[in-house]
């Protein structure tokens, strides 16, 4: 059996000792992030005025762990392929196995298949576990920065939300929504029917979602012929939950991917905007398909430097390399959010042109 087939000898001590140093440099840059965010937590504490000893410093990083290594981790795999490459070089123990009359994509596949797995694991494993650290992690900042509002402002004209019963429309516009209580104050509420038939207005005090519905008080109905009657406190069925809505105002790292899509269904079901969950969930899906496309970069490059004997270019070529992945995924999600492209694509060309960029560089090398 060739050595080089997944579980076979030499497949395994390659995939292990570069996962080794994927995992050192992860370790090291997880460090440095963590102590240069803690310095400025405790700034930050130091500077506010509000009632905030019970927050640890030490607690706030931990819970912000996940979310640092969703950002670091490509430049790990980056630093790493490169580090693990340029001492496999010096030992030479690559380049004699690439002896054999192996094809640089069978000799490669150790690699390969580890940074597909590290992917994997982030997004089935890390990613969840970021999700629930995030809600406490936004919490406390909340409460460090003194921002303790629930409010929620759609537009300049109030807080819109759509709601959908059977062959019925609701549209929702309030003054402001309290995430805490699903409150919404000074409502206007608008029922069509037949699609855009109007058929009654209903004006509010306030309005609360409950686990029977809507929850109007003191509210005043004028129907499409212009009569007007005091409703009191009423109840409108609803298909939305309080606690779907009281979570439409969360960022998309405080969701997790499993809960990514039926959340999105729902911020559409109510009229919210959806574009950065969706392009956050995009990314997350094509994340390890990233990593890999970088471990492909980053081996071509160093097995081009070390040959020619220019150490000093690997690390030049690297921080371009991070630097232009960095700023190209920054404008697609720029283009995503401003609507000027789909968020799928906005989510999943970065990783695809670094994959296919990757892929042409490896085909390149096997041919010389």
């Amino acid at each position: 059996m060739n050595p080089f087939f997944i579980f076979g000898t030499l497949f395994r001590y390659f995939a292990s000792y570069y996962t080794r140093w994927i995992l050192l440099c992860l370790f090291g840059l997880t460090i440095i992030i963590s102590v240069i965010q803690s310095v400025e937590l405790m700034r930050q504490k130091s500077v506010n005025k509000s009632d905030v000893q019970e927050i640890s410093v030490p607690v706030l990083a931990i819970l912000n762990l996940p979310n640092i290594i969703e950002v670091i981790l490509p430049f790990a795999v980056l630093i790493g392929t490169m580090l693990c490459f340029n001492a496999w070089n010096k030992s030479n123990e690559f380049i004699v196995t690439r002896g054999f009359g192996q094809s640089i994509w069978l000799s490669l596949s150790p690699v390969l298949v580890s940074a597909l797995g590290i992917g994997i694991l982030f997004v089935m494993v890390i990613n969840p576990i970021g999700a629930v650290t995030s809600k406490r992690y936004d919490s406390q900042m909340a409460t460090l920065s003194g921002d303790t509002s629930n409010n929620l402002t759609i537009s300049e004209s109030g807080i819109w939300l759509r709601d959908m019963q059977d062959d019925v429309k609701i549209i929702i516009n309030g003054d402001a929504l309290n995430m805490k209580t699903a409150q919404i104050s000074n409502p206007t509420i608008y029922s069509f029917v037949n699609g855009f038939e109007l058929n009654w207005r209903v004006e509010a005090q306030s309005m609360q979602l409950t686990q029977m519905g809507w929850e109007v008080n003191d509210g005043t109905q004028w129907d499409s012929d212009g009569l007007n009657a005091d409703l009191g406190t009423f109840i409108i069925p609803t298909n939305l939950g309080a606690v779907d809505l009281s979570r439409s105002g969360q960022s998309p790292h405080s969701i997790s991917v499993y809960a990514l899509p039926h959340f999105i269904n729902v911020l559409e079901r109510a009229g919210l905007p959806t574009i950065n969950h969706e392009i956050h969930f995009n990314k997350i899906l094509a994340f390890p398909l990233l990593l890999v496309g970088i471990s492909m970069i980053a081996t071509r490059i160093t097995f081009r430097s070390i040959n020619r004997g220019r150490q000093m270019k690997l690390i030049i070529k690297g921080l371009g390399i991070a630097t232009c992945i960095f700023i190209f995924s920054y404008l697609m999600h720029v283009m995503g959010t401003s609507l000027t492209v789909p968020a799928v694509v906005a989510g999943w060309t970065p990783a695809i042109s670094v994959f296919l960029i990757g892929s042409i560089m490896l085909a390149r090398l096997d041919e010389n």
